[in-house]
């Protein structure tokens, strides 16, 4: 990559996320990333209540990705409103919970197979939350919630 694409990248784009961080990890692309600013709120908001490191496992996803990925639903990485995160010292449940809180967090999904949260920021009125595990995913509502969440 060119250096000043490299600096491009490493570009702050708040207190405590950069360009890099959102950056597509399909290794092939130079495209621009697109993000979203109302998710960078979110992660920041959601970082100064848990003081702790957020590791974004996922950010923009190229086009291309997305189809060598034959991830056809609609992609929220490639809109650039999407994150899949870690926190570091907080199990994947308690991350859950504690994203849920976060009003600009529209979709939230538990992925246990892979070990991260997604989060993003779609345009809907309602969140909407599920649990995914071994390639299954699960809505989760008031009934089932408590089930997978204790």
């Amino acid at each position: 990559m060119h250096k000043n694409n490299m600096h491009k990248r490493n570009k702050k784009i708040s207190e405590h996320f950069s360009q890099k961080d959102f950056s597509c990890k399909c290794g092939k692309c130079d495209t621009e990333i697109k993000i979203s600013l109302g998710l960078i709120g979110g992660l920041e908001l959601l970082r100064s209540k848990c003081r702790k490191h957020i590791n974004i496992l996922k950010g923009y996803t190229c086009p291309e990705y997305s189809i060598t990925k034959k991830d056809f639903r609609k992609n929220y990485h490639s809109l650039g409103i999407a994150a899949d995160i870690t926190i570091d010292n907080l199990n994947l449940k308690e991350a859950f919970k504690l994203a849920e809180t976060i009003p600009e967090f529209k979709g939230i999904g538990l992925n246990l197979s892979e070990k991260h949260i997604h989060i993003d920021t779609r345009k809907e009125k309602n969140k909407t939350s599920w649990i995914t595990q071994n390639g299954k995913i699960l809505e989760l509502n008031e009934e089932n919630l408590n089930q997978y969440l204790e």
